[in-house]
């Protein structure tokens, strides 16, 4: 029998050049939703934002431009590093509203508990095992303002999600040293613990069959996806009320065929 194991926090550090390629700037559609949402939540809260597992920066900085104060909390110092690096170039005003924490979204303390927002994006929850989850949401309840919101953005499982195949490959849209970038990956689901494993390999390339292509970084990383109706119920467990969900970054609800699972909430109140 499966026997759980306490989970180390994964620390991204050691691909953060090539996450940067492989997950551009926050733009379009997904910019807008994080700059709506934030905006919206002003209207009752007007405290700063926190993002948990904020990586290198992409979603603070598109909020930062938009002229909110955001704090990026991070486990990886190295990511954290990038993010400070991505800022410093911006104009001070920009620079002067981010803030840059290393920590773990299951245990920190940012600031005195008056953000407006506090979310964890493009599927970073899932990182966390069961109770990794019901540590984050504590850690989130505990920071966000009266009348503050949580955002969870995850993607809901499909068939596809718990079926084992490996040697995925896809190349990147952008290149490493004027040479192209082939992402290479085996992916295994174990069902008792819900584990989603992917071992990465990144290769670089110049796409012809007769040049060899050479290894530039691997990763292995492991997910605890949910059903939406899973999700939910975990956030009120944790004393949320769900207020509004999506599926895509444009504002269609959640289907069979979303590429996303968005949850909006707040704490509940008491009776």
């Amino acid at each position: 029998m499966y026997q759980r194991q306490p989970e180390l926090p994964v620390d991204w550090g050691s691909i953060a050049s090539l996450y940067d390629i492989e997950h551009p700037a926050c733009r379009g559609d997904e910019a807008r939703f994080w700059h709506d949402r934030a905006t919206e939540a002003r209207t009752t809260v007007d405290g700063p934002i926190l993002e948990l597992a904020s990586g290198s920066g992409r979603v603070c900085l598109a909020l930062a431009r938009k002229g909110h104060h955001v704090t990026g909390l991070e486990l990886s110092s190295i990511m954290v590093d990038r993010a400070t690096a991505r800022s410093s170039r911006l104009s001070p005003s920009v620079r002067d509203r981010t803030t840059w924490v290393v920590g773990d979204m299951t245990d920190f303390t940012v600031g005195d508990g008056t953000f407006s927002v506090v979310f964890v994006a493009f599927n970073s929850f899932w990182l966390l095992d069961d109770a990794g989850q019901d540590e984050c949401l504590a850690m989130m309840r505990r920071h966000l303002a009266p009348g503050g919101r949580i955002i969870i953005d995850v993607f809901p499982p499909t068939v596809q999600d718990y079926t084992d195949e490996d040697s995925i490959s896809q190349f990147l849209g952008r290149k490493w040293h004027g040479r192209s970038v082939l992402r290479v990956k085996d992916y295994r689901y174990l069902i008792e613990p819900n584990a989603a494993i992917s071992a990465v390999r990144y290769y670089s390339t110049d796409r012809d069959p007769r040049s060899p292509a050479s290894m530039i970084g691997q990763f292995t990383y492991t997910l605890h996806p949910e059903s939406p109706e899973r999700v939910e119920a975990r956030l009120c467990r944790a004393g949320f009320t769900v207020i509004e969900t999506f599926g895509e970054y444009r504002g269609e609800p959640i289907s069979p065929d979303s590429a996303r699972a968005i949850f909006i909430a707040t704490v509940t109140q008491p009776d």
